[in-house]
This record gives C-alpha cells, structure tokens and sequence, in this order.
C-alpha cells in the first residue's frame, strides 16, 4: 500500500526531487527559457533605480537657459530621454515577468497532462488486488490532488527562485557599487529579517501539515458520508456524523488560521525591520551621500529583502511538492499484474467453454487460506451453479476464472490451454456477466448497452432489452432509448438497473455466462421471467451461476456446493436433497425455516 505521507514532509525528499526534474527533461528547453526571462526581468529591476539616482543627483541636465531672456527653460529632449529610458525598462522588466509567468502555465500544464496519463496507465496494469486494499479516495487523491499541488505551485518555484537569487545579489552588488559606506547599513538589516523569517517559516510549517493533514481527513469523511448516506439516515447517525465533521473541521481551522497568522507575521516583521534601515540610510545618506543615492538604496533595499520574505513561502511550497510527488511516485512504483505471455492466445471465436480446475490453491493473504486443492471439470454448454454460505469462496472462484486475480497453484484450463496462455483481453471479451452490483456509467441507456458491444444494431438492443424485459420501461422513460443516466444510474430503480445490465450481457453475445445473484433485485414475477430469458441465453454456453435463492438453479446440470473454500459436494438438486447433505440443509433452511449453521461451525472469510 502506499505509504501515507504528510504534504509538506516527505520522507526522502533527495531521491524524490532528483526523480521530479527527471520527469521535466522533455521540457528543459522551455524551463530554461522561463529561467532566463526571470533573470532579465530581475536585472532590469536591479538597473532602474541607478537610473533614478543619476536623474535625481544631476537635476540641472532637465533644465537650459535661455540665451535671449536669460530664463530657465525645460529640456524636453533630455526629460524624455531619461524618464523614456527609466519607462521603458519598467515596462521591459514587467513583460518579461508575465512572460516567464505565461511560459511557466505551459510547462505546468503539460506536466498535469503527462502524470496524469502515467497515472491513468499504471491504473490500468495495476492488478484487482490494489484496489481491494486501498481506498479509491486515496487513489484519487494522488491523480488529481498531488499532481495538480505541483502544477499550480510549479510556476512560483520556478520563477521566484531564479529571480529571488539574481534580486538578492544584483542589490547587493549595485549598493557596495553606488556607495561602500551605506550599504553595511542596509545589509545590517538582513540578519535580524532572516532570523525572524526562520523561526516563523518553522512553526508556520508544521502548522501548514497539520491543516493538509487534517484537510485530507475531512475529504475522507466527506466522500464516505455521500456515499453512504442512505445507512446513516437509516440508523439515525445525523448528529453523531456532524459531531465528527465538526471535530475534524475545527482542528483543520485552528492550525489553518495559526498558520496563517504566522506565515502572515513574515511581512510585518520584515516591513519592521525595513523602516529601521531606511532610518539608518536616511541618517548616514544624509550625512555622506546624496539624496539621489539614499532614494535608490530605499529601492534596493526593498529589492535586496524581497527574495528573504519569499524564503518561508518557497520552502513550504517545495516541500508540500516534494511530498506530492513521493505519494504520485509510490502509486507508479506499485507491483503491476503480470504482462500477457508473448504469443498468447488472443481470438476468442477458438473458445469452447470446457473448463478444469487441477489442484487449485488461493488464498487473499497468506495467513488465511481459502480454496485449497480444488478439483473441477465443466463441460461445454454445462450451467454450473455454486451454492454455500458467506465467505465459502462462491466469487472468488468467480474472480480466478475471470484472472481478477491468479492462482498460487495448481492450474485452471480453458479448452485443454491454461487459462494463462490467453491474453486476459480474448480471455474476458469471451465472457458476460451479470452481478449483484450493476455497473453502469453516466451516459444514454444505449450507450450503456452498447458498453458490451459497440457494434450491435438497434435491432439486436431492442430484442435484449425485451428478452430481459426492460423495454417497455425505457419507452416509458424521455427519450427513451437515449435517456440519460446519472452515475451509477441513481435516477431509475436498482431493479431497472440490474435488467439493464443483464440486457447489456445478452448483447455482448459471450461464449460464457456469469451470474452473480443476478435476480436479486427484482420482484418475485420478474425474477421468474429473466430467469426464463436468461435460460435462454445460457442455452449453448458454459454457465457459472452464484444463487442464494436456490430455488433458481433446480434445473442446473451440476450444483456445486462449497464451504470454507472447498467442494463438499456436488451433484443435481435431486440428487443433493436425496443425499441429506449440506446442500439439503440449506434448500431447507429457506423453504422449512431450519438453520443449517446449527449443524456446522462456518467461519466467515472473505469471499
């Protein structure tokens, strides 16, 4: 599972940061640009205000007299000549700053394009098991959070630290330059704001975790609130939700508000210590130098102490990313299922339906076995049905022929070929299922149908739709056959939507069927009609159906019955009942009102 990592604490952060610039290498080019754009900006910055002093210490250059009247008269040339000058290099340093901005967007854009399709790949390679263990908050956190954390604070860091340097040592060099004796004055100022900066960028920051801490956690109750809404109304824990949202709520404002009074104290303090300077440049200027030469080391002064009030924002800004990108590199690095062997079958019109399982062994965790030693043949055409109590392996068997997840050992066989000789693509395209949880996505009813096959005619959707007997509702609903779901189709009936997807298995035409309690959300009379449908559409194919309601599978050619992950029996309905086994106590514990856990200590295992 990937390790959960604070925003703004990254564990290694060295290897994490080398890793991230080797991500930006197709882009060096334009960072370098950005960098350069920065630069020229801040130098231009850095020339200005000597500009402004020579204009101020030499006033008498503005101004000719006139020879005839002996008046003073301005010099419109010189006075456009030099402000033109000082003008002009202003709005040169302002364009080239938006223009470093505007080229940074761009790298930062195409950088949320690019993890954000590594994501989407590593997603789709990841086996089933990760998404059992981790929460899909989490998951989804990393791809839209995480990357868009870097890409919008991509730009500032950038920027602010290549302009932040060249502003720090183009004062510092300018000021020793203009006047040797004033500037120790400015630069006495420098180890008082860093010391302030310092302690308030280190409580601030903690402070910043915690509220990213406490912010991820309200997220997390937030989607498990929506999500279950309806068992929270049903068991009355309104208050006692709140309760908890508040609590959390409070905590992410406390350190957020501390936090922003502190980050928030760097400027004041720093704007403090400024005054004190300007103080003493006013004193020494006023005594040593001139006025042109103290209004320009005002300038750099504010200049030189810019980037030291950045110092704590930038710090927490490349930690917060550094942190981001350790938990998108943990999700990249995470095992991926194990790629299809080359030359692997992949045509599923070769596919028969004959299955065996040889001595099959799996379990979810080591520590907790679940089928062991399994032994089963399924001929073409059969309808098998798997029968037990909860946590007796009826889906798990399900997910291994489905190579959801693969074996520990032992073999299972498809037509005579291990079912790891055909690619999972040719080895899933040849099955339908239908489960208890419906699977659909916002979108039109037909384009939901469509989802099993995109090259089915309107005539093929509409007989599906009969034959599960859901067509007459969708004329009924606007639009009919384009009538828009919601996601997960929450705006029709969970009924409607479990005939929707047996609809959709029927046009998908599979060479095998699987159904997962697949009437368990229908009214008695519907059941037995999609039960006829589906008789229909098993005819012919290898059918594995997973029935709590036994009294659906009666005409099953082989009944399987399992427990604690083993077969203990099999057989026909008739012949099941005739042995008075197991599977008797169950039919008769739904038909005779008997508890056939009185007779058997079942464990509850995952299934």
């Amino acid at each position: 599972m990937p390790r959960k990592v604070e925003a703004g604490k990254p564990k290694e952060f060295r290897k994490t940061f080398k890793r991230m610039l080797g991500d930006f290498k197709n882009q060096r080019r334009a960072i370098v640009f950005i960098i350069i754009l920065a630069i020229g900006s801040a130098i231009l910055s850095v020339v200005t205000p000597s500009l402004l002093r020579n204009i101020l210490d030499n006033p008498f250059d503005l101004f000719i007299i006139d020879p005839i009247s002996s008046t003073i008269l301005m010099n419109w040339s010189q006075f456009a000549t030099k402000f033109g000058t000082l003008l002009g290099l202003y709005a040169a340093a302002a364009l080239l700053a938006w223009l470093s901005e505007f080229a940074a967007v761009s790298v930062s854009a195409r950088y949320s394009y690019d993890m954000r399709v590594k994501i989407q790949d590593k997603l789709d390679r990841l086996p089933l098991s990760y998404f059992d263990r981790v929460p899909y908050g989490d998951t989804l956190s990393i791809g839209t959070n995480d990357v868009d954390n870097i890409s919008r604070n991509l730009q500032s860091i950038i920027t602010q630290i290549f302009s932040g340097i060249t502003l720090f040592f183009g004062s510092l060099a300018a000021m020793l330059i203009i006047d040797w004796r004033i500037a120790p004055v400015a630069f006495a100022s420098l180890p008082l704001s860093f010391v302030f900066i310092i302690l308030i960028s280190t409580f601030s920051g903690k402070l910043f975790s915690s509220y990213r801490k406490n912010l991820g956690t309200l997220n997390g109750q937030i989607e498990e609130t929506y999500s279950g809404y309806k068992i929270i109304k049903l068991f009355n824990k309104e208050k006692d939700v709140e309760a908890e949202f508040d609590k959390t709520n409070l905590k992410m404002e406390s350190s957020d508000r501390f936090s922003q009074f502190l980050s928030g104290l760097i400027f004041p303090t720093t704007f403090f210590v400024n005054n004190l300077a300007y103080v003493g440049i006013a004193v020494v200027a006023g005594i040593v130098s001139t006025a042109g030469t103290m209004i320009s080391f005002f300038i750099y002064l504010n200049l030189f102490t810019r980037p030291l009030q950045q110092i704590g924002q930038i710090a927490n800004i490349i930690q917060s990313v550094v942190a981001s990108g350790e938990r998108i590199y943990d999700l990249l690095e995470e095992p991926e299922q194990d790629p299809d062997k080359e030359g692997a079958i992949d045509n599923e019109d070769c596919i028969e339906g004959n299955f065996d399982f040889e001595n099959v062994d799996f379990s979810y965790t080591p520590d907790k076995p679940l089928i062991e030693g399994m032994n089963l043949h399924v001929n073409k055409g059969d309808m098998v049905a798997i029968v037990g109590p909860t946590g007796a392996g009826k889906t798990t068997l399900v997910n291994l022929i489905m190579r959801f997840y693969e074996i520990n050992s032992g073999k299972i066989s498809l037509d005579n070929i291990s079912t790891l000789d055909y690619t999972r693509n040719c080895l899933r395209g040849s099955v339908g299922m239908v489960l208890q949880e419906t699977w659909l996505f916002k979108g039109t009813i037909r384009e939901n149908l469509l989802y099993g096959n995109q090259d089915a005619t309107d005539e093929e959707i509409i007989q599906a739709c009969k034959d599960a007997h859901i067509h007459h509702f969708i004329e009924t609903l606007p639009g009919g056959y384009n009538f828009m779901l919601n996601e997960d189709g929450n705006n029709i009936s969970q009924g409607q939507r479990q005939l929707l997807t047996i609809a959709r298995a029927i046009i998908s035409k599979p060479k095998i069927m699987i159904l997962d309690e697949a009437t368990s959300s229908v009214d008695t009379r519907t059941e037995q009609l999609i039960q006829d449908a589906l008789d229909k559409i098993m005819q012919g194919r290898t059918s594995f159906v997973i029935a709590h309601r036994l009294s659906t599978i009666k005409n099953a050619k082989t009944i399987i019955v399992m427990k604690k992950g083993h077969i203990v029996e099999t057989g026909n309905h008739q012949e099941l009942l005739a042995k008075g086994g197991f599977y008797a106590d169950l039919y008769n514990a739904q038909f005779a009102g008997v508890n056939p856990m009185a007779k058997a200590d079942e464990g509850v295992l995952e299934s």
